[in-house]
C-alpha cells in the first residue's frame, strides 16, 4: 500500500490515550522543570520489559504534569500532532488516576481548554472520553460521573474504563451503576475489554456496562456466537494492533484484525499510546494494510467505520463524511 495515499487519507482515531501522547521533548522539559531525574537515558525512555514496566512509565510521565497550564499545553500539542497525521477527528481518552498531582476537577477542564484552543487554531477536532480505572470503588466512579454531569462541555463526550480485567474480575458489577447513570445523563459509553480479559469480558462490557463500542475486543475471535453478535449488531471494535503485540500476539500477521474485518465486524484502527509505542496512525495503517493485503478501498472503509462509530453529533459526522468523500473523489479522478 502506498504510504503517500495513507498520509493524504483523512483519518479518524477513536482509541488513543492522552497519557501516551506526550512527546519526548516535553517529557524532558517537564522533568527539568520539576527537578525529576529520568528513570532511564532519554533514548531508552520508551523501551519496556513488559506491561508492568510500561504502566509504571506512564504513571511517571503523568506525575511530571503539576498544573492545569501544562495539561492545556499537552492537549494542544496532541491536537497539533494529530493534524500532522491528517487526523480530522479524534476521541481521546484520559484516566484521571494516572495524574497524581492533579484532581480530575483540574485535569479535565485543562484538557478541554487545550482542545478548544487547538481547534480554533486550525488543528484536529478532538473530543474527550474520561476513563475509570477498574480497581476504583462504586463511590469513586459515581462521584466522577456526577461531576461530569454537572460540568458539561461540548467536547466532553463519554465514559470509559480501562485497567487489568484479569485482576479486577468483579469490576463490571462494581462500576455498573456509574455507567448506567452516565448513559442516562446522555454520555456515550465505551469499554476496554477483550484484551486483558477473554471474550467473556466483551459480553460483560455489552450486557452489564452498556458499551456502545469496545476498545480492543480482539479476543472475541475465540467466540463464534460473540462474533455473530458483533457483526449483526454492528458493534465497533477499536483495535490497536501494535500495542496488542506487547502481550498477546507474536507478530502482526497473527493478529486477528484481518479476520475480524473479513467477518464484517466494524473494526477501526488506532494507536493506543503512540509516543510510548513509537507508532503513529499512518504507520499503523500501513503495517496493517501490508499484513492483511488491504488496498485503498479497505483503508477508506476503516475510516467510514470510525465515522459511524464516533460519538459526535450527526452534523459533525456528515462533515467528516463529506471530507472523506471529497478525498475519495479526487483520488479516483487522479
Amino acid at each position: 500500500m502506498e504510504r503517500a495515499f495513507i498520509e493524504k487519507l483523512p483519518k479518524v482515531e477513536l482509541h488513543i490515550h492522552l497519557e501516551g501522547t506526550v512527546q519526548l521533548e516535553l517529557i524532558q522539559e517537564l522533568a527539568e522543570k520539576t527537578q525529576t531525574p529520568l528513570p532511564k537515558p532519554a533514548d531508552e525512555l520508551f523501551s519496556f520489559t513488559g506491561l508492568a514496566d510500561f504502566l509504571d512509565r506512564l504513571d511517571w510521565i503523568c506525575s511530571l504534569v503539576r498544573n492545569p497550564e501544562d495539561v492545556k499545553r499537552l492537549a494542544y500539542d496532541y491536537a497539533r500532532y494529530a493534524a500532522s497525521q491528517n487526523i480530522m477527528y479524534a476521541e481521546v481518552i484520559t484516566n484521571p488516576t494516572h495524574w497524581k498531582a492533579l484532581s480530575y476537577q483540574q485535569l479535565i477542564p485543562g484538557i478541554l481548554e487545550g482542545f478548544d484552543q487547538a481547534y480554533e487554531d486550525g488543528y484536529t477536532d478532538c473530543r474527550l472520553l474520561v476513563s475509570l480505572l477498574r480497581s476504583q470503588t462504586k463511590q469513586e466512579s459515581l462521584a466522577l460521573v456526577r461531576w461530569m454531569t454537572a460540568h458539561r462541555h461540548p467536547r466532553l463526550m463519554g465514559l470509559s474504563v480501562d485497567g487489568n480485567e484479569a485482576v479486577s474480575k468483579q469490576s463490571n458489577r462494581v462500576l455498573c451503576d456509574a455507567f448506567l447513570e452516565a448513559k442516562h445523563a446522555g454520555f456515550a459509553i465505551t469499554v476496554h475489554a477483550g484484551e486483558s480479559s477473554p471474550a467473556e469480558g466483551v459480553w460483560e462490557a455489552l450486557d452489564i456496562l452498556g458499551a456502545m463500542r469496545i476498545d480492543h475486543g480482539v479476543r472475541s475471535i475465540t467466540d463464534p456466537v460473540l462474533l455473530r453478535r458483533l457483526a449483526d449488531e454492528r458493534i465497533p471494535l477499536n483495535i490497536t494492533p501494535t500495542s496488542n503485540l506487547m502481550e498477546l500476539y507474536p507478530s502482526l500477521e497473527e493478529h486477528p484484525l484481518g479476520k475480524l474485518y473479513e467477518l464484517g465486524i466494524p473494526v477501526t484502527v488506532s494507536t493506543d499510546d503512540p509516543m510510548l509505542m513509537s507508532i503513529d496512525l499512518c504507520t499503523e495503517l500501513e503495517k496493517s494494510a501490508n499484513a492483511f493485503g488491504w488496498g485503498a478501498s479497505d483503508l477508506i472503509r476503516l475510516q467510514e467505520n470510525a465515522i459511524r462509530a464516533s460519538f459526535c453529533d450527526a452534523e459533525t459526522k456528515q462533515l467528516l463524511r463529506d471530507k472523506l468523500k471529497i478525498f475519495c473523489d479526487c483520488y479516483h479522478k487522479a
